[in-house]
């Protein structure tokens, strides 16, 4: 009998990027979710429309393979009932946090997992996906693909959402969709701006057998203040968001500059009637502004939006992914990896706004959602980010990190500390 063929999908350059950075404790690679309900969510629909959405993600199936000369995901014969689990339990905190932080072997698959926490007829989803296959952005127009799925379900009908191509995955996307003279600015942007040393480092010891994920809360009416506030000085939310930053880290860093790691989505490079897959699409603005602008929000507000304005009328951002998809086209994967560190480096702190949790795209059927919010992945010392997610106009912070009782003490109140510069 012919021996069944598995089938194979390429891995992007962005894929390694990611894998690299797991393998250097950077962070992991895994991006991580919470949605809440008020009440159990059906569990076999759930796994059904899981399964619905294998057509448009075949890699959540997949293992990663690497060999000398390249790298691919491979079928792996993963199911829904292998990325679905239930844990009861009387702790609905304590439960989220134990499933919020396990670690998915990208090598065996699968690359999802999704915990349905359930205590007293209420349930929580925990969702763990790699950060390989995918960014902040794709998570989030995975999970609302999920729910429509669901929804769908839930209706009688078969799920035929509007799915994105799968092979639509690699950066050329992008640069594909831009003029000569846009490639050309970007080939000959400068690829590194600012050398960092231990006195960037926060103090912060960690401990890579104790990840933890923790947040904190902005309210609705808060954050209406804030965005008054930045309006009126001609600044935007994510200005607010790295000014309050630059004061917290001012106080903390012994150094003329603070450089920050700011995460942006390219999305908005392609075309409106081009749907690009799930897939990684994003670069690294870098915020560098002086120490001293810290110890007043406003004078950090208008620095950081002067720096701002800059970087994002500018192409230069992308000569790293640029850099980096030339590199995975001309070398074997083992020259690659030695290659992709010197050229993809992001400054020791960042923080990456993800964005808005938009309710109505989140509707599983006719379950109401009382929390949900999305953060990256967890940070090794000396690295250190915090994401943000914002849902019925409130922010939630989610600190990332592996370390130790002490840390948790210090970030918890570094981010309260930093909420605090907040205009109210």
């Amino acid at each position: 009998m012919p021996v069944h063929q598995r089938k194979t999908y390429p891995a992007e350059s962005a894929d390694i990027k990611h894998l690299i950075s797991g393998q250097k404790k950077r962070n992991d690679h895994f991006l991580h979710g919470v949605i809440r309900f008020d009440r159990p969510i059906d569990i076999l629909l759930l796994k059904k429309a899981v399964r619905a959405t294998f057509k448009t993600v075949p890699l959540l199936t997949c293992r990663f393979i690497e060999t000398e000369d390249s790298a691919r995901w491979e079928e792996a014969g993963w199911t829904e009932d292998d990325m679905v689990y239930l844990a009861e339990t009387n702790d609905r905190e304590q439960e989220v946090q134990k499933n919020l932080v396990i670690k998915l072997d990208e090598t065996a698959g699968p690359q999802l997992r999704i915990t349905v926490i359930r205590e007293n007829d209420g349930d929580t989803l925990v969702i763990v996906l790699n950060h390989m296959i995918c960014d902040g952005g794709g998570i989030r127009d995975y999970l609302y693909m999920l729910a429509r799925c669901y929804t769908t379900l839930a209706d009688g009908a078969d799920p035929v959402p509007n799915l994105p191509d799968p092979g639509s995955r690699s950066i050329n996307q992008v640069f594909d969709h831009m003029t000569q003279e846009e490639i050309r600015q970007i080939k000959n942007a400068p690829l590194h701006g600012y050398k960092q040393t231990e006195k960037d480092h926060l103090p912060l010891q960690g401990d890579g057998a104790n990840p933890f994920i923790m947040t904190h809360k902005v309210s609705a009416e808060q954050f209406a203040t804030i965005r008054s506030y930045a309006k009126k000085h001609g600044a935007t939310i994510n200005d607010a968001l790295f000014a309050a930053y630059v004061c917290a880290l001012s106080r903390e860093l012994d150094t003329d500059l603070i450089v920050l790691d700011c995460p942006v989505n390219l999305r908005p490079y392609i075309p409106e009637n081009v749907q690009p897959g799930l897939c990684n699409l994003t670069s690294n603005i870098i915020c560098a502004v002086p120490t001293h602008t810290g110890e007043s929000f406003d004078e950090a507000l208008r620095s950081v939006k002067k720096v701002m304005d800059k970087q994002k009328t500018s192409l230069d951002p992308l000569k790293v992914y640029w850099a980096l998809e030339d590199i995975h086209r001309r070398y074997p994967l083992s020259e690659a990896k030695e290659r992709f560190p010197k050229v993809y480096r992001i400054p020791f702190n960042g923080m990456t706004n993800i964005g808005i949790m938009d309710e109505r795209q989140l509707r599983f059927a006719d379950l109401h959602i009382e929390e949900t919010y999305l953060s990256g992945s967890i940070k090794y010392a000396p690295y250190f980010q915090i994401a943000v997610t914002t849902f019925r106009k409130a922010m939630t912070f989610s600190t990332n990190f592996h370390g130790t009782e002490d840390d948790y003490r210090w970030l918890d109140r570094f981010v309260k500390r930093m909420i605090g510069y907040f205009p109210v």
